[in-house]
């Protein structure tokens, strides 16, 4: 029926639904058939005027005059263009619409649309082009978005940064050992690597940077957070320079010990091994040993103790950090009997490798070759891995480690069971989140209080509230509110901290798992019963994921 009401304008540039006298409508008229009236005249690419539609069909129900002069339903339009601003105006995108056997865009147009949004920088031309191009290709009505413009991000100004100028008895120690006369180390020539005289300069400060700052896609400045820039500290034998004060200088000649911020100056105790021509040794300060330790042997240091050979089969325990050139050594145990190598750092354990052993650290454990058989607690993280991330085999015993897991491979071939228990802060945690949770209660509760005291203060008659009444009201109320707001801003800043502890802690295998290894985060556990490749696991509070690391991306799979 729609085929005998509808025709074309005179310039064709629309479609006219008009109703004639000789034609009967019932109340069954609808707009099926529309599309194929349409059609016959060859206007199924023009844009149909829904609203129209539906007038004309009431007005043809009625009888009304409009639909005998004349409805327009449809009628060509041109490409069209909106533009869409994101991410906080760092991101301008076009929305293009196919046109409806109209034009496409032009240039202007474009043009015209980007001042329309106020869109003045960073607006990529190639993109604009496509844009342009594109809707020469669309179909009627069919829509394509592009980003044309990005907006410039502050660059972050960098804290301060402390650059030692004396090398690292670390790095001497630790270096790399091919086989080569070049890489190999004079263990007999450690103390006159690491001494330094009084006046020699330590370290160097580099003050923090303001940073760059950013602009929207709109023109607006996008301030920059500047870097924290914090003092170059005297340290332990050490003073800053009267003449530069980002110069550490050594107030004494003795052994460098690096720190983040300064570094300090100690006397050091030099052996050549540990033994019983030596006995039992306790320092306050540093031990360097240039061969071993030997075993049954007894170490103690209030500093840093530092080993060019093996520590086997002994008792090392230093506050500060313990380095070993080659290997941890204890003997094969029993369950339940206790190792005859036991090595505690109130800091960070460096060392190739370590088996049958007690290792215990503040802060980091790091094993260069392999960890076998031992028993691991330490602060921080664990990596047993090169520094080429080639080698670094993590198997047997049991690992409690307060931060993340790195290595090579995790587990062993065979029935060897490995235990790792990964971000075992995580109960710490929760633990403060409940009691900074508490004291935000309490914090709300006392500033109720005060509130409600406040009203009834007020219900009394002017004439019977002294000054120093009211002053002491609104003393009591600044005091609540400081209290309410720093009890809000500890239980933010611990949720903050507690959020990217759970993203940092997780477990990385480079390159194998085995079976038999029991991953463990919180209260859950979890144990291979197969051989993975290079997987994460990581802890959302409720479960453990294992990932893939094969492809491009994690991919989460059965354990």
């Amino acid at each position: 029926m729609w085929a005998k009401f509808v025709a074309l304008t005179d310039d064709n540039q629309g479609v006219i639904a008009k109703l004639t006298p000789d034609i009967h409508i019932d109340g069954n008229f609808s707009d099926r058939g529309l599309i194929e009236a349409l059609q016959g005249i060859k206007a199924e690419d023009y844009f149909v005027i829904e609203d129209e539609v539906n007038r004309f069909l009431n007005c043809a129900k009625e009888g009304k005059s409009e639909a005998f002069i004349g409805i327009t339903i449809a009628q060509i339009r041109n490409a069209s263009v909106d533009v869409v601003l994101s991410d906080n105006d760092m991101i301008a995108s076009m929305v293009v619409t196919g046109a409806y056997k109209g034009r496409p865009l032009n240039g202007p147009q474009i043009v015209q649309a980007l001042a329309n949004a106020k869109v003045t920088k960073g607006i990529n031309k190639l993109a604009l082009k496509k844009v342009l191009a594109v809707s020469h290709q669309l179909k009627p009505g069919e829509t394509y978005t592009q980003a044309v413009a990005a907006g410039k991000n502050p660059v972050q100004g960098q804290d301060a940064k402390f650059v030692p100028l004396v090398k690292d008895v670390t790095k001497q120690v630790l270096a790399p050992n091919s086989g080569s006369e070049a890489d190999k180390v004079d263990l007999l020539n450690l103390g006159e690597t690491i001494t330094v005289g009084e006046n020699e300069p330590l370290m160097k400060r580099i003050p923090a940077t303001k940073g760059t700052p950013g602009m929207t896609v709109l023109g607006e400045i996008i301030k920059p957070a500047a870097g924290k820039n914090s003092p170059l500290k005297p340290g332990k034998g050490s003073h800053v320079s009267a003449d530069d004060a980002d110069i550490l200088l050594a107030s004494i000649p003795g052994m460098p010990i690096i720190k983040s911020t300064t570094v300090d100056v100690e006397d050091a105790l030099y052996l050549p091994n540990v033994g019983v021509a030596t006995g039992h040794v306790k320092f306050k300060g540093n031990v360097i040993v240039a061969g071993n330790i030997e075993s049954d042997m007894i170490v103690r240091a209030t500093g840093s103790i530092t080993v060019g050979g093996f520590i086997e089969s002994a008792d090392v325990q230093a506050q500060g950090d313990i380095e070993v050139g080659k290997g941890i050594i204890g003997h094969t145990v029993s369950d339940g009997d206790e190792y005859s190598c036991s090595v505690k750092s109130g800091a960070s354990i460096r060392a190739n490798y370590a088996q049958y052993a007690q290792l215990q650290a503040g802060q980091n454990i790091e094993l260069a070759v392999h960890a076998l058989n031992n028993e691991i607690r330490c602060g921080q993280n664990l990596i047993v891995m090169d520094n080429a991330a080639r080698q670094g085999t993590l198997s047997g015993g049991k690992a409690k480690v307060g931060g993340k897991v790195v290595c090579v491979n995790l587990g062993v071939e065979g029935d060897t069971a490995t235990y790792i228990h990964a971000f075992a802060r995580f109960q710490l945690y929760k633990e403060r989140q409940a009691k900074y949770k508490a004291i935000y209660r309490r914090a709300q509760e006392g500033t109720m209080q005060v509130i409600r005291q406040e009203l009834e203060f007020k219900k009394k008659p002017k004439s019977e509230r002294s000054a120093e009444e009211e002053a002491k009201m609104e003393q009591a109320k600044q005091q609540a509110n400081q209290r309410l707001e720093k009890a809000k801003q500890a239980r933010d800043e611990l949720e903050i901290e507690f959020e990217n502890a759970l993203a940092d802690n997780s477990i990385e295998i480079k390159n194998k798992v085995f079976t038999h290894v029991t991953v463990q985060f919180g209260s859950d556990k979890v144990t291979t019963r197969r051989i993975h490749g290079p997987t994460y696991f990581t802890f959302n509070q409720y479960e453990i994921k294992c990932s893939s690391m094969l492809g491009e991306g994690a991919v989460e799979e059965s354990i």
